[in-house]
């Protein structure tokens, strides 16, 4: 019930997050301009390779936090938080020096207008010391995730954000511009940050600061794992914030815009797999330290099968009507470029989106070394046909860019992985990764184009009760084609107890 009430709680977050992207996103793009809203994104490349000095330990600080929880081993908790707290106090110095450096050669960088220039090296600086924080205080909500008191850290991130959103739109409405933004940001990821410490002190009183905590020996184990954890996350960054840097190198800056209104709607996508993967992330190494790898791995596959199935229908939605969804939340000039970016990421994360689970849970087991190679890889193709293809198809080119190596290593890489390092054959992935889940959804994706090319619609409202009408579709479909015989047992179960439950609350 516990895992439960903590992916609700994650998809709650996430649900009001987007609904405030859906809102604010446009508000923003309009009053900024394509080129300045285009320069934000890119100040949001840069800023985001500062956040590789992650160096993976906050990863890496939830799950052992998860597995000491497990034991009840209150001094190794205490010595990895003095020893993180003091690794990430380095890097988040470095962080402020690199920002520093990067801001003044933003030109370098960016092709874009004089006029801007100024204005983006100041927020890039102002965005490097928010990095900083950020790095430092992370570590408390490492804990709080290693704790899986998801709905906690959930309200904080989510008070935050509501905070951050409102503030942005009163600064914009009056005029504010980029070194505004950058300020709100610093604003809020410092108090969220205090309130991440409140939290874990209430959650672990015990939980102590102290020079005689800082161990080396809790050092390397934190850089071993975070070593190779390091490593994916460079290629996760290459990944997902490289395409705005192809795009400002070869094409003007407001082209930007194009393709990160459509590469944030996928994003979003991803973050409904999120919500299930951040449980899962603790659960899976909490699940080896007490059942081994073997009762890992029967959690890890039917949980690539089960996110898949509930991505689907968002993924399958953008794929068969990203244009007119863009053409009425952003307008019809935006649904050419824009639609046609998210449909082709769309295509991409129809298969890539069980390999993101399979990561998550491979890093949960720490046997994410062997991901290192494909990660790299994935990330140079990337850069290299989008770089290629930007320069004879546009944006849809760097889309492609990126979907091409998703698609090979999803469907080329994943299943021979799991098959070495959990035991699950070739097939056996397959079917849980793609031929059920696909199956599970496609009578709703066959409706949702029926519903586009014969039912236009011109809001928002309209469009999402569109969806909404055939979702039952989707889920009679997982129902009867992408469920155990168990899992629908244990869905019967739980239906019936829950008025017991109410009565219990009443």
């Amino acid at each position: 019930m516990k895992t439960v009430v903590n992916v609700l709680t994650n998809w709650a977050a996430m649900v009001v997050g987007m609904a405030i992207t859906f809102v604010l996103s446009p508000f923003v793009v309009h009053h900024l301009g394509d080129t300045r809203y285009g320069l934000w994104a890119v100040v949001g490349s840069i800023i985001g390779y500062l956040g590789l000095l992650d160096l993976g330990i906050r990863v890496g600080v939830t799950r052992f936090v998860a597995r000491h929880e497990a034991k009840g081993d209150k001094e190794s908790a205490n010595r990895l938080l003095t020893t993180s707290l003091v690794l990430f106090a380095t890097v988040g110095v470095i962080a402020v020096i690199a920002g520093a450096v990067v801001s003044t050669h933003l030109a370098w960088f960016v092709h874009t207008p004089p006029e801007f220039l100024r204005e983006g090296s100041i927020a890039v600086f102002v965005a490097s010391v928010t990095v900083g924080i950020a790095l430092v205080t992370g570590v408390y909500g490492a804990v709080i995730a290693g704790l899986q008191r998801f709905a906690l850290l959930n309200g904080i991130d989510l008070t935050a954000e509501v905070i951050r959103s409102v503030t942005t739109y009163v600064v914009v409405r009056n005029g504010g511009g980029l070194v505004a933004l950058s300020v709100i940001q610093l604003v809020i990821v410092s108090g969220r940050g205090i309130a991440y410490l409140i939290a874990t002190k209430r959650l672990q009183p015990w939980l102590h600061i102290a020079r005689s905590f800082y161990d080396r020996a809790t050092r390397n184990e934190i850089l071993s794992f975070s070593t190779y954890t390091t490593l994916l996350h460079v290629s996760w960054m290459v990944v997902y914030s490289s395409d705005a840097l192809v795009i400002a190198a070869i094409m003007p800056v407001s082209e930007v815009a194009f393709f990160v209104i459509g590469g944030n709607l996928a994003q979003a996508a991803l973050q409904v797999q999120s919500g299930v993967s951040r449980v899962l992330y603790p659960l899976v190494s909490a699940r080896q330290a007490t059942d081994g790898l073997d009762g890992a791995a029967v959690l890890v596959r039917n949980s690539v099968r089960l996110c898949t199935i509930i991505v689907l229908p968002v993924v399958l939605t953008f794929l068969t009507r990203g244009r007119t969804f863009i053409g009425i939340w952003m307008g019809p000039s935006y649904a050419g470029p824009a639609g046609q970016v998210l449909v082709i990421l769309s295509l991409g994360l129809c298969v890539f989106v069980s390999y993101q689970v399979l990561t998550i849970s491979i890093m949960a087991l720490a046997l994410h070394r062997g991901l290192v190679p494909a990660y790299m890889g994935e990330a140079i193709s990337n850069i290299a046909l989008s770089f290629i293809l930007g320069k004879t198809m546009g944006v849809a080119g760097v889309a492609w860019g990126t979907t091409i190596p998703r698609i090979a290593v999803a469907m080329g890489f994943a299943p021979w992985f799991c098959k070495r390092k959990l035991g699950l054959s070739i097939r056996e992935y397959a079917v849980h990764a793609w031929i059920r889940p696909l199956a599970s959804t496609l009578p709703f994706a066959g409706l949702s184009l029926l519903i586009d090319r014969t039912w236009p619609v011109s809001h928002l409202p309209a469009f999402f009760g569109q969806v909404a009408l055939i979702m039952p579709v989707a889920i009679a479909g997982t129902w009867i084609m992408g469920l155990e015989p168990s899992e629908r047992d244990q869905i019967r179960a739980s239906l019936r107890g829950v008025p017991n439950r109410l009565r219990r609350a009443a």
